[in-house]
């Protein structure tokens, strides 16, 4: 029987178990995806560009990741953004013109990809405390300890357990046995799953045409089906490519369709060289694994950080942590982290 179990390998399960391994407390993660890294996903592009699905910046006031970024020894660099942007209101009008000046400071993002910090938090807490392919669908408090119920009938068993998924997805795909109190069922329920609703897409180019011609790369459009759109070149500056977020009728394309609005976009930006790319990516992240079926639609950051999520159930057996839960900086990285260091603070 482990110490603690923990459901969930994406930054805050993760980083919770970096604490509990800092603190010499037995534990295993069970993760139900064939991967690490939830809602972090950097893909690589056919010219091996990292481009970021999920989470991708951070800010200066982001001090608890920094710190860890800091104990792993990951490099991060700060979001071009100097040279012409642009802000467009209407298709029927060409986009207005601003100059981003260099070292704003605004952003931030982890050298050689997000993926980074999932990789080096993986080889820190160790392979053989993380099982993959493992859904869970049942959580018993039985006598003195959680009996923890796989989708194949599998039993594993702690003397704690922290549940680091998302608050909606963890009580519509888990059986609770007694059930819980109907003030957290409740609120979890309605606790909005962060990047539920994001389209997010990236395109890949064997050169920055955009920086060669003056511009910064950023654009925030009111009428194209890309509404903001970002220079994503790597820190080296020898990967290339620009990323961002789609509108929500993206969802009623196929994705050869979206690929063929997006570019049209950009060659209408940025002329025929926008045409010559090297692949396109999207991720709709209500098509992943984050998000059961929407029953009303719940504002950004809903119920993030409520009182609930402080508190143990089942007898001080069970606990909740990600970056849903933490009173601050919920939905960002940050946020997980903070949530990490909280749980492992009351167990």
């Amino acid at each position: 029987m482990e110490d603690v179990i923990i459901i969930g390998a994406g930054l805050s399960g993760l980083s919770t178990a970096h604490q509990l391994k800092k603190a010499g407390i037995n534990f295993k993660i069970l993760e139900a995806q064939s991967k690490l890294g939830g809602r972090i996903e950097t893909i690589y592009g056919k010219q091996d560009t990292p481009m970021e699905m999920g989470a991708t910046w951070f800010g200066e006031e982001h001090i608890h990741l920094i710190q860890l970024l800091s104990e792993l020894n990951i490099g991060y660099f700060e979001q071009h953004t100097e040279g012409i942007s642009l802000f467009e209101t209407m298709s029927i009008e060409p986009p207005q013109q601003y100059f981003d000046p260099a070292n704003s400071h605004s952003a931030y993002r982890i050298k050689g990809g997000t993926c980074t910090i999932i990789d080096a938090l993986y080889q820190q807490i160790g392979k053989e405390n993380v099982v993959l392919n493992t859904q869970i669908n049942g959580i018993v408090e039985e006598d003195n300890q959680i009996k923890i119920i796989d989708s194949l009938g599998n039993h594993y068993f702690s003397k704690q357990l922290i549940i680091a998924m998302p608050p909606k997805v963890a009580i519509h795909s888990l059986e609770f046995t007694p059930k819980l109190p109907d003030g957290i069922n409740q609120i979890m329920q309605k606790t909005q799953t962060w990047m539920s609703g994001s389209v997010k897409f990236s395109v890949e180019y064997k050169k920055a045409f955009w920086k060669d011609n003056g511009f910064s790369g950023s654009i925030f459009s009111q009428s194209g089906l890309a509404t903001e759109i970002y220079d994503h070149s790597n820190y080296e500056q020898t990967k290339f490519a620009l990323k961002g977020f789609l509108n929500a009728s993206a969802y009623h394309y196929t994705q050869e369709e979206r690929k063929e609005k997006v570019i049209a976009q950009l060659k209408h930006y940025f002329g025929d060289e926008a045409a010559t790319f090297v692949s396109y990516h999207d991720k709709i992240w209500n098509d992943s694994f984050i998000q059961p079926k929407e029953d009303a639609f719940l504002p950004p950051h809903y119920n993030n950080g409520h009182a609930v999520y402080a508190a143990s159930y089942m007898n001080g057996k069970l606990f909740f942590t990600g970056t849903e839960t933490s009173n601050s900086f919920s939905g960002y990285m940050e946020g997980a982290i903070i949530a990490s260091k909280s749980v492992v603070n009351i167990i």
